[in-house]
């Protein structure tokens, strides 16, 4: 039996012979049938093409901005009184924060200030994590917690920080210290203390040598230092205060490294987190929060010299035939680009995708896949510089802000 469509296109054949054209065959149908499929396949064709060259010229252009190499800077505007000769700068929420002894501030692209807030400390640190942030006196008992309007909560403590982390959601845990006995305390983002306590001795649970909260807040991370047959040994131990609930510890996780110290550790995203060992990096994944699992462990041979972090990105930077390397990795251990190091910083962090290595007046500059864009002087000690786009930045000096164009 003959398939339908066929006799359709049969029955229109012979439609358009016999009332359009009469004067043509069959086959000249057909053929002119034939044609017509070409021509709508060549329109397909040529838009595919077209929208293929649209993509990698666009994937062209971003590439050649990103890598593009500058070789002076030129300063759009200049505001004095900005910034401050003993301050230190973090990236926050779109923001840059400024920390000094005396009170925190938050400074627009812009170099406007948005909000500042006065205090005293001794040995004030800060630390950040999206839309919040924690500044805390080592050694001493203040910590204040701030968000994208200012200050949400202060909190004084009757034991001395030791060490201190903050989610993005304004949750901070401090590590305070007492005589053989060390607490985790944790509080909300108006400062009000949360029914959630850790409490580790060095001779049993051990010391945490440092913390990190996920963003979310409910994964705590931490690497403890416990003695065990006389001997110093390290763990890194995952709590989880939501799924957790099953342990009384709230602990999800834990991995043993013997004599092998991770001094820190740190979440990168909810789902992922990094440990900085003597002689090697370890990748973890908590997809399944009740289960974490290593990942990838990457030993180092040599001496490693700076550990940083970013956007899902770790850089390590250790040493390799006399001199120094750099190695990038994503969030689950996986190369991104690894490359020789020959300019000599005293400090190093990224800025979105871009390394940022500093020595006094002097910057080196390297894109997301490694290539130095830009090396030579800032015009000035530089404190902090602060990516604002592919060849535009903000740069601290002193107390002035500038804004500046790569070129």
């Amino acid at each position: 039996m003959a398939d339908t469509n066929d006799l359709g296109r049969q029955e229109k054949k012979r439609l358009l012979r016999g009332r359009i054209l009469p004067d043509l065959t069959l086959k000249d149908v057909e053929e002119l049938d034939e044609a017509a499929q070409s021509h709508r396949r060549y329109l397909w064709f040529r838009r595919g093409a077209i929208l293929v060259i649209a993509v990698l010229v666009f994937l062209g252009i971003r590439s050649i901005g990103s890598n593009f190499t500058f070789h002076k800077i030129s300063v759009s505007w200049e505001k004095e009184d900005v910034g401050s000769s003993d301050a230190s700068y973090e990236v926050f929420n779109n923001q840059v924060l400024k920390m000094t002894r005396e009170g925190v501030a938050a400074i627009s692209a812009g170099g406007e200030i948005l909000w500042n807030y006065g205090y005293k400390m001794t040995s004030p640190q800060a630390r950040v994590n999206g839309k919040y942030g924690a500044v805390a006196d080592i050694q001493s008992e203040t910590a204040v917690i701030f968000g994208p309007e200012g200050v949400t909560g202060t909190v004084t403590t009757n034991l001395p920080i030791l060490n201190f982390a903050v989610s993005s959601h304004g949750v901070v845990a401090l590590e305070l210290d007492e005589p053989d006995v060390n607490y985790i305390y944790f509080y909300d983002k108006n400062g009000a203390e949360l029914d959630i306590r850790i409490k580790t001795k060095l001779a049993g649970d051990g010391f945490p040598m440092d913390l990190s909260l996920s963003p979310s807040g409910t994964g705590l991370m931490t690497s403890v230092v416990y003695m065990d047959q006389g001997s110093m040994q390290n763990r890194v131990v995952f709590y989880n205060f939501d799924v957790g609930k099953s342990d009384s510890n709230r602990i999800v996780g834990y991995f043993t490294y013997g004599e092998t110290m991770f001094p820190e550790v740190k979440y990168l995203t909810d789902h992922a987190a990094v440990a900085f060992g003597d002689a090697q990096v370890d990748f973890y994944s908590l997809r399944n929060e009740s289960n974490p699992k290593l990942v990838t462990s990457i030993p180092f041979e040599t001496e490693i010299y700076s550990v940083f972090t970013g956007e899902d990105r770790v850089g390590v930077i250790a040493e390799k035939d006399g001199g120094r390397e750099l190695h990038v990795y994503d969030g689950a251990g996986h190369a991104v680009y690894t490359t020789e190091i020959t300019f000599d910083y005293t400090s190093v962090e990224f800025s979105g995708e871009n390394v940022l290595m500093y020595n006094g007046s002097d910057c080196q500059i390297l894109s997301g896949s490694g290539g130095v864009r830009f090396e030579g002087s800032m015009d000035g000690a530089v404190s902090k510089i602060v990516m604002t786009g592919s060849r535009d930045a903000l740069m601290f000096s002193g107390t002035t802000c500038k804004k500046i164009r790569f070129r």
